[in-house]
């Protein structure tokens, strides 16, 4: 049986780098987002946000652009990468955060409750615009709803408030963490209300 990990370990390969495993299930959790965008909804190739489209064709088409092949090859390669993102990138994140969740218990300290909601406030956390009645906005000449997405700026400060912890030695609950960096973000008044996920 292999030796358990400690906090600062489970965190590192969470959050710290470009190959954190946090990181690669927002990349490819965004990266379907907008595929699914030209797939449901009929948005152009070319207004695909570039970055996902690249991955996309990059990681799932061995390179070839998309606009390339016919939509039906495109659409078997996107239950490819439903798989990466549900199956792949979800499992990992889901072990390191119940393998966290025994550190934290070591400690003393609370586990995170509601994994998948954790999961999502940093991978893949969002609001919908709305107009001034609070109707949701959609994109004209294509219904979707609008969504403006935040993850990528709460797993910076998330990371950001766990760096300090780890140097200090003191580390907190998730919980905690969580309510640390929407403390200091209702300060900063830079970002909408939203609740702790943890």
């Amino acid at each position: 049986m292999s030796e358990k990990r400690n906090v600062d370990e489970v965190l590192n390969e969470l959050f710290k780098g470009r190959d954190a495993a946090l990181e690669k299930y927002a990349k490819v959790r965004h990266t379907q987002y907008e595929l699914m965008l030209w797939a449901s909804y009929g948005v152009p190739i070319k207004e695909i946000d570039r970055q996902a489209k690249v991955y996309f064709e990059k990681r799932f088409l061995n390179g070839t652009k998309m606009d390339k092949l016919s939509k039906e090859q495109v659409k078997s390669e996107l239950e490819t990468l439903d798989h990466a993102v549900k199956d792949g990138c979800h499992g990992r994140c889901t072990r390191l955060v119940k393998e966290l969740n025994a550190a934290l218990e070591a400690l003393g300290l609370d586990s995170v409750k509601e994994i998948d909601r954790f999961l999502d406030w940093l991978t893949f956390d969002y609001v919908v615009k709305s107009d001034y009645e609070g109707k949701p906005l959609t994109e004209p000449g294509y219904g979707f709803q609008i969504r403006v997405f935040h993850d990528g700026q709460n797993r910076k400060e998330f990371w950001a408030e766990l760096q300090l912890l780890l140097k200090s030695g003191n580390m907190l609950s998730m919980q905690d963490v969580c309510k640390i960096v929407l403390k200091k973000r209702k300060k900063a008044k830079s970002f909408p209300k939203t609740k702790a996920p943890a």
